[in-house]
């Protein structure tokens, strides 16, 4: 049977890439076969996830184990021109690099885009900028709250009564670029190898996240209008929102769109008599005294678990969810149906979870994820197996700090 972890397979990648979109992406591609090899060196030039968690083995970082597996690892230094050199040399032997440093950082160690090509002239180059590789704010140094922020999601992803923006503290414009940038690099390399010649694609992660709030800049540029955070409020619903439920941290969203739905809603709470009550006879109604019908609700939810509330909902017909925990998602039945947590037994952390591609290929069998390679674990692989160096040499590269 054919395998989901050969798709790829033949692809080779330069990874120069750190934080999370960058090995992320390479991450994915390498769960699909490519050999995507990671470029890394103890001279200035460790991947910043390497430094996040309480262990001293910057092997043993969770962040980074969780971005990285799959991914080989070689340690070369970038400030020593021999490290340079067979930067190159391996560049030739490529099919595509992917980075997310800022921009200019490889062009200034003799790494650009066109000194790549002169290794390779079909090179495909993806980069994954906060604010793209041109432009006054290319330069910035981003992490995906800033470009979050940046981009208006943080203001409008909030309540209305908040006297200070929140938001979410999830990071978007990560989980958007390193989605993206697979996609991206698999249709390139398709084009490269129909073409004959190479492609850069610049994808700024800052455009990326504003494209989602395309309807909030169109209501601006074409109205004049400022959108205001609407928190859980929806115009076309009542009660809609996330209602605290018995229990630490518990959680319920229930969302009643039409009559018969708040016919059904008031039956499950017992309260059939809010049907006539004039405050909440119609939705424009409902919408206008959500106050104190929110308090209601709040009221019989926070009295009952949230998947009672849940199952009592959909039961008749009015759309409720549970807002899961990690731990929640776990044990969820549907998750783990599909298989969706890869489990290791043993690793540098110990034995843990950790969900697999959100793509499954119909009759193709999907191979196990394997963990990260130790820094510069495949240095002698790499470089006896692709570019041919013997051992004393490769010895002495050790030697000299070229390999480190």
């Amino acid at each position: 049977m054919p395998s989901t972890n050969e798709i790829l397979k033949g692809v080779r990648i330069l990874a120069f890439t750190t934080g999370y979109a960058g090995p992320y992406a390479g991450r994915l591609l390498a769960g699909y076969g490519a050999e995507v090899i990671k470029i890394e060196s103890r001279k200035g030039g460790l991947d910043t996830f390497r430094h996040y968690g309480q262990h001293k083995d910057i092997d043993a970082a969770p962040r980074f184990i969780e971005c990285n597996l799959g991914v080989r690892s070689m340690a070369i230094n970038l400030k020593h021109p021999t490290g340079i050199r067979l930067i190159k040399e391996l560049a030739g032997k490529s099919d595509a690099i992917l980075q997310n440093f800022r921009p200019r950082v490889l062009d200034r160690l003799g790494l650009s885009d066109d000194e790549m090509r002169e290794a390779n002239p079909n090179l495909v180059i993806v980069k994954l900028p906060g604010f793209g590789s041109e432009g006054p704010k290319s330069t910035y140094g981003t992490w995906g709250f800033n470009l979050t922020a940046f981009s208006g999601m943080t203001y409008l992803w909030n309540h209305p009564e908040q006297d200070r923006p929140i938001g979410s503290q999830g990071v978007y414009p990560d989980h958007l670029g390193f989605v993206t940038g697979p996609m991206l690099t698999v249709a390139a390399l398709l084009r490269s190898r129909r073409s004959g010649s190479g492609v850069t694609i610049d994808l700024a992660q800052i455009e990326g996240t504003a494209a989602t709030l395309g309807v909030t800049y169109l209501e601006t540029s074409v109205n004049g209008d400022n959108p205001q955070p609407k928190g859980n409020h929806y115009d076309v619903a009542a009660p809609h929102g996330c209602y605290r439920c018995q229990g630490e941290d518990r959680w319920c969203v229930i969302s009643v769109k039409n009559d018969q739905e708040w016919r059904s809603f008031c039956a499950v709470i017992g309260r059939k008599e809010l049907r006539n009550d004039s405050r909440f006879s119609d939705l424009q109604l409902r919408l206008k005294n959500r106050p104190e019908l929110d308090a209601i609700v709040q009221e019989w939810t926070q009295t009952r678990k949230a998947e009672e509330v849940m199952v009592k909902m959909q039961s008749v017909g009015v759309p409720a969810g549970v807002v899961q925990t990690g731990a929640d998602l776990l044990k969820d039945p549907q998750l783990r149906h599909r298989n969706y947590f890869a489990a290791f037994a043993d690793s540098l952390i110990g034995p843990f979870e950790i969900p697999r591609s959100g793509i499954l290929f119909k009759g193709n069998e999907e191979e196990p994820l394997q963990l990260p390679a130790r820094l510069g674990a495949d240095n002698e692989t790499i470089l006896k197996e692709i570019l041919g160096y013997d051992k004393s040499t490769i010895d002495q590269w050790q030697e000299d700090d070229v390999l480190v």
